[in-house]
């Protein structure tokens, strides 16, 4: 009687420790897809302003200010306002293609490197009067 206990539990560590391993494999598998597939960007807009803001930084009583640009985007019903660094990277005309993640937009540049903007503004834009 004992050893049939002892052998259903080690039949059901063994389909344990199988089932597990299985999971493994398929999350494994999909993350390594995920990770091989193009990146796409489904946002397009036009850079449509661009000023220089200041960021106030610094501790224990000494404060700076770190100049960076932000670049307002019109993406027809939404704008984003991006903030860049402190050069400016983009032009005021400019039409662009960017995907966005977790309150960042990501721009594809030169050598499929991507360029990252945080986002520090949205909103819907002023309607436009109506000529008579």
């Amino acid at each position: 009687m004992m050893m049939m206990r002892s052998r259903k539990a080690t039949n059901l560590r063994m389909m344990i420790a199988g089932s597990a391993l299985a999971l493994l494999w398929v999350v494994s598998g999909a993350s390594a897809q995920d990770a091989t597939q193009e990146k796409s960007y489904p946002v397009r807009g036009k850079v449509i302003s661009a000023h220089v803001g200041g960021e106030a930084v610094g501790s224990a009583g000494i404060v700076g200010t770190i100049k960076r640009w932000i670049f307002r985007v019109d993406c027809g019903d939404l704008y984003y306002d991006l903030q860049g660094k402190g050069k400016p990277t983009l032009t005021i005309g400019q039409d662009i293609d960017f995907r966005i993640e977790k309150q960042k937009a990501y721009m594809k540049g030169e050598n499929n490197k991507e360029t990252k903007f945080p986002i520090v503004g949205m909103g819907k834009p002023d309607p436009k009067p109506k000529s008579d």
